[in-house]
């Protein structure tokens, strides 16, 4: 590895973000006009991209390589031709291993990051081809997992499952609505979890998060703010009593909250219609229960909820996350009155 080569990894690695995240496989695209295909298995990362020469004609370039950390991908670009049209007689290409030079992959969320090859880097995103927005994304069921080992001595897992239903307006303010599901095999939400165990989201563009609040059980909400790919997400997770405030420095990101990580279990489609990629059983279960709260004894961080604050003594930052938080819980608390 040349001199310049290891500098720029060097310096690759040291602005990567540092949040925990994996990069989704699936078909990627740079705003200038090429595409690449990743696929991730375990920490090995296989690229094809499909690019154009001069002519206009197209270029097919592959690359593989174990990642470095989980965000950075550094390898060499290998050039194949030769292969076989699709009605003709099968001929085996020929590989011209590093013949498109060095290609270096800086991922910096799930869904974004940088490519850089042929002198010049580029933005890379992956390819939202069909579920919209930042709030339609959401749309169907996501099984979380939280994680309170920093927290509590005994078994430090717990779950949820989230079905985002329907993206509505309310005062003015975009929202995904739904509710905590009864059970894993129930993909929707029935009018029972509507009534005890509903949720409201809003995604904030300036923060590039997304903050969903659940009504846990009658006395605690259950706050998410979540960085989202389209097939996951990664975030953090408090719980606060419904007559009091959340802490000041969650608004701040400072806070230790649960540590939580969503994956899509249910399409949009299977939620709205019941066909679609999913489970194909639905179960039932009307039944009270108590919610994360109750699971988690978690002083450490509602201690911090008996001091009150006014929204102007906070930050810039905690401010706007202490309006989105009030937004979505009036949402929750107007509904729950009509």
């Amino acid at each position: 590895m040349s001199l310049f080569k290891k500098l720029t990894l060097l310096l690759l690695l040291s602005t990567s973000s540092v949040h925990a995240f994996t990069p989704e496989s699936g078909f990627w695209f740079s705003p200038n006009g090429y595409g690449v295909s990743i696929e991730i298995q375990d920490n090995f990362l296989f690229a094809a991209i499909y690019v154009y020469d001069e002519t206009g004609e197209p270029i097919w370039y592959s690359a593989g390589a174990p990642l470095v950390g989980n965000s950075l991908f550094d390898s060499e670009l290998n050039l194949t031709v030769g292969g076989s049209c699709i009605d003709c007689p099968s001929s085996t290409p020929t590989t011209f291993v590093g013949e498109g030079g060095p290609v270096t992959i800086d991922f910096t969320s799930e869904t974004t990051g940088t490519i850089q090859f042929n002198g010049q880097i580029q933005p890379l995103q992956r390819f939202n081809f069909l579920l919209g927005d930042e709030l339609e994304k959401m749309l169907g069921e996501w099984q979380v997992v939280i994680d309170a080992s920093q927290f509590i001595d005994t078994y430090p897992f717990t779950a949820d499952v989230l079905v985002f239903r329907q993206v509505e307006v309310v005062d003015g303010d975009r929202l995904v609505t739904g509710c905590r599901s009864e059970s894993t095999v129930f993909n929707s939400c029935t009018q029972f979890a509507l009534d005890n165990s509903d949720m409201a989201a809003y995604f904030d563009f300036d923060l590039d998060e997304l903050f969903v609040i659940v009504r846990d059980d009658p006395d605690q909400f259950l706050i998410y703010r979540l960085t989202v790919g389209l097939d996951q997400f990664d975030g953090t997770a408090i719980t606060y009593s419904v007559n009091s405030q959340p802490p000041a420095s969650f608004l701040d990101g400072n806070t230790d909250g649960f540590i939580v990580r969503g994956f899509r279990s249910a399409s949009r489609t299977f939620v709205e219609s019941g066909s679609g990629p999913s489970k194909t059983v639905r179960k039932e279960v009307q039944k009270a229960r108590p919610g994360l709260s109750s699971f988690v004894p978690n002083e450490k961080i509602l201690e911090k909820t008996t001091t009150t604050y006014e929204a102007a003594d906070l930050s810039e930052k905690g401010q706007r996350v202490f309006e989105i938080i009030q937004m979505l819980q009036n949402q929750l608390e107007n509904k729950n009155t009509q």
